[in-house]
């Protein structure tokens, strides 16, 4: 029976929510928390298969988002499948009706088998050599936050392609095979759990840094960063609303638009609880980006005010 990509994707999005950072490093610490455990100790083969699984999960995903942040990536991102790909009418339309990104449907075709396939992915992705590029990445949080020192996340980013290969092999036996040696030499398994753990800090720290430049990571920064993005999308309506009345004398578009701004302030300071006391560090990001979402909803109907052809109700 043929494969049906859509309902594949679609299954991976009802099933899980990403693997982003915090969620990648979570389930490696859960991880280690098994391993160090006194009461139960997860079996070998189970460290070894999830960690694996979480590297294929994390390519699948950064590689989608990659892609679907546009060209060159786009571009580069159907290289990795020229000849493989093939998009009939059902796909065609899925990605004009947008149930699925050209990144989801990429990454859906990459194989990721061994560490070779997230070196070739993500070198060619950034048409630069993988681990040479994140031979000094650095943990800017640590640094930002913390004022820690800049060592590099991944000191010896050969080192760690080398123990990665080795563990997708060791994977490939427990899952293929079955060897009468079901155990992995606790050196060996704690170089695992790290090298991936290095490798997963590293790569997102670069992609991050790829897709958004230096993009604020303290809350004063991100709070600082929402309210110019609000501002932004601001003076674009001020803009449609002089352009649908440059000499002010449209009674019903003020009243409408006075009327709108009072909606708009009162449902942010609701969304954000900015007025309630005691109200989080978060709570100015929330007003901004609630005013930032609430503005683009009114620029896009003013547009259409603005552009609408006569007949047009």
């Amino acid at each position: 029976m043929a494969r049906d990509k859509l309902a594949e994707i679609a299954g991976v999005r009802m099933r899980g929510k990403g693997l982003g950072h915090s969620r990648g490093m979570s389930e490696i610490t859960a991880l280690v928390d098994g391993w160090n455990g006194a009461a139960f100790r997860a079996p070998h083969q189970f460290i070894v298969i999830r960690l694996v699984t979480i590297l294929e999960v994390f390519t699948r995903e950064w590689a989608a988002r990659i892609i679907d942040a546009g060209d060159p990536y786009a571009t580069r991102g159907a290289d990795l499948v020229k000849g493989t790909l093939k998009i009939d009418f059902a796909f065609a339309r899925a990605l004009v009706g947008r149930e699925v990104s050209f990144g989801e449907l990429v990454s859906h075709e990459l194989p990721v088998n061994n560490v070779g396939d997230i070196d070739r992915v993500f070198s060619r992705l950034m048409d630069t050599p993988l681990f040479a590029h994140l031979q000094g990445v650095v943990d800017r949080s640590a640094l930002r936050i913390g004022d820690r020192p800049s060592e590099p996340i991944m000191p010896n980013p050969d080192k760690v392609r080398t123990i990665l290969a080795g563990l997708f092999e060791q994977r490939h036996i427990f899952v293929h095979e079955l060897p009468e040696q079901q155990e992995v030499e606790a050196g060996a398994l704690d170089a695992y759990i790290l090298s991936t753990s290095q490798f997963v800090n590293a790569a997102d720290e670069a992609f991050n840094t790829l897709l958004y430049g230096d993009y604020p990571i303290t809350q004063i920064e991100m709070n600082a960063a929402a309210a110019a993005d609000a501002a932004k999308v601001n003076d674009e309506l001020v803009g449609i609303l002089v352009a649908l009345d440059p000499d002010g004398k449209d009674e019903g578009l003020r009243a409408s638009q006075a009327a709108w701004e009072a909606y708009r302030d009162r449902q942010a300071e609701y969304r954000s609880g900015i007025k309630r006391p005691g109200h989080g560090s978060i709570a100015p990001l929330l007003y901004s980006s609630e005013v930032e979402k609430l503005t683009r909803e009114r620029v896009e109907l003013l547009k259409w005010y603005r552009d609408r052809e006569e007949g047009d109700m």
